[in-house]
């Protein structure tokens, strides 16, 4: 069991991941819904605009890179976590801000102001998204520094699922912050409140980072003896040399490629969901922004059991096998109920298709910390991050097109088939993905690489 002061320490720490994941809702959930579902804007616009975030996620390599040299203060991480916190806080308020803007233009039906405002918008999201980067990635690397490897694991856990409360919280704050607006048909209403959310959200998100971080970070003045000689030259291993040492065992590019694909796949619904229960169940915006509730209460439970349930004895790769089952089951379960017009039958669904996300996330978390290497473990988190940040903002960007493709064949992207058809493509992906963890051997991993970095050493020792 955890002591409690890494308990307060996990918990604290865990408010910055809240407040990612109630952004999350925010911008995916209320902002996409609005777009697509009550303006009409094309689905495929929306996704692109709000994906773009996820587009600069190769900038976390160097902004990690720029917080191990960082001094302001006598700290490394804390400038850059408050400094990205306070930019993206700000770029959520303009972005909400350009959500409307384009919701003018499609209400007043003109099709080339859709189209230019969408653009500005996506631009708004990159730097949102490099915002996010800035700050997230040095967050990461302080759960390291104020750790040691007997507690980290403890830590990490709760963090995780710190982030799915923030989901279910932020929809629930939302829902009631909109209050009345979402009843009615007067989007006048709905414009006005979230027009009040985006000023009053930054604001309360920013204040609880200040309480997550500040005086958390130990001055270097106190910190630890300075790293010996080889120790620094493996920490000052580039980019170029972060891939050779990837392209040493190919089970790392495979492993790479099907963390794509799981995180393609679990995150295919995103732009689709809060629609679908619009079109199809006639569901207002505050009853569509409480099915991430449900969704993040299924996940935050697999997460949180997964690892002392299922894990230990099973395994990672057959845990996520299960994990993917599950969630393939119960996406074709939320197609069904458009069918059955069963509102209890897609809550239902949603609910375990959270619960089969927790699991698999769990497990590919617990490989993903497997497949690294002891003296470059932030370089290798740093890339399944790089794979899973690409793969999430092009579900984003892909869910949204494909509703728009099978709208298409269906005569509509509001049409039950079109939202169905991605659904159904999800679940297939998540059990292909499931199957496929189950070839990763992380013993062997840590083999090949070991002897790939001893090599890599040795060839720059001898330049």
């Amino acid at each position: 069991m955890p002591s409690s002061r890494l308990l307060f320490l996990a918990l604290r720490l865990g408010l910055f991941q809240a407040c990612l994941g109630a952004l999350a809702v925010l911008t995916l959930g209320i902002f996409n819904r609005l777009l697509i579902d009550d303006f009409q804007v094309p689905a495929v616009l929306t996704a692109l605009a709000l994906g773009c975030q996820q587009l600069v996620a190769f900038t976390r390599v160097w902004f990690g890179k720029r917080s191990d040299q960082c001094r302001l203060g006598g700290l490394r991480r804390t400038p850059f976590i408050l400094g990205g916190a306070a930019a993206f806080c700000l770029l959520f308020w303009l972005a909400g801000s350009t959500v409307l803007w384009v919701a003018a233009a499609a209400q007043a039906g003109d099709s080339a102001a859709v189209l230019t405002r969408s653009l500005v918008l996506a631009l708004v999201f990159l730097l949102y998204g490099t915002a996010i980067s800035a700050s997230s990635t040095p967050f990461a690397a302080l759960l390291v520094d104020v750790t040691n490897e007997r507690e980290r694991p403890a830590l990490v856990s709760v963090v995780w699922s710190m982030l799915t409360v923030g989901i279910v919280v932020g929809a629930i704050f939302a829902s009631r912050f909109l209050g009345s607006a979402c009843a009615s048909t007067d989007l006048s209403l709905v414009i006005s409140a979230v027009r009040e959310l985006t000023v009053v959200a930054p604001i309360v998100i920013f204040g609880l980072i200040l309480v997550a971080v500040i005086g958390v970070e130990p001055s270097l003045t106190n910190g630890p003896k300075p790293a010996t000689a080889i120790s620094r030259k493996i920490q000052e291993l580039g980019f170029s040399d972060s891939i050779k040492l990837l392209r040493a065992d190919p089970q790392v590019a495979y492993f790479f490629c099907v963390l794509c694909l799981f995180t393609f796949s679990l995150f295919l619904q995103e732009a689709v969901l809060e629609p679908y229960g619009g079109a199809v169940f006639n569901m207002t915006v505050c009853d569509t922004t409480r099915l991430n509730a449900l969704w993040g209460m299924g996940t935050l439970v697999g997460i949180a059991s997964t690892g002392f349930l299922l894990v230990p004895r099973l395994g990672p790769q057959r845990t996520a096998l299960i994990g993917g089952v599950v969630s393939a089951v119960f996406l074709v379960a939320i197609a069904a109920s458009g069918l059955l017009q069963s509102v209890a039958l897609f809550k239902f669904a949603l609910v375990l298709f959270g619960y089969g996300a927790g699991v698999g996330t769990n497990a590919c978390l617990t490989l993903m910390l497997g497949l690294t290497s002891p003296q470059l473990a932030g370089t290798f988190i740093g890339l399944w991050g790089l794979a899973q940040a690409y793969a999430r903002g092009f579900a984003t960007v892909a869910g949204g097109g494909l509703l728009s493709l099978f709208g298409g064949f269906f005569g509509n992207q509001n049409s039950y088939g079109a939202y169905a058809s991605v659904f159904l493509l999800q679940a297939f992906g998540l059990l292909l993905a499931g199957i496929l963890l189950l070839r990763v051997d992380t013993a062997l991993f840590q083999q090949r690489v070991q002897r790939a970095l001893g090599d890599l050493l040795a060839l720059d020792l001898d330049a």
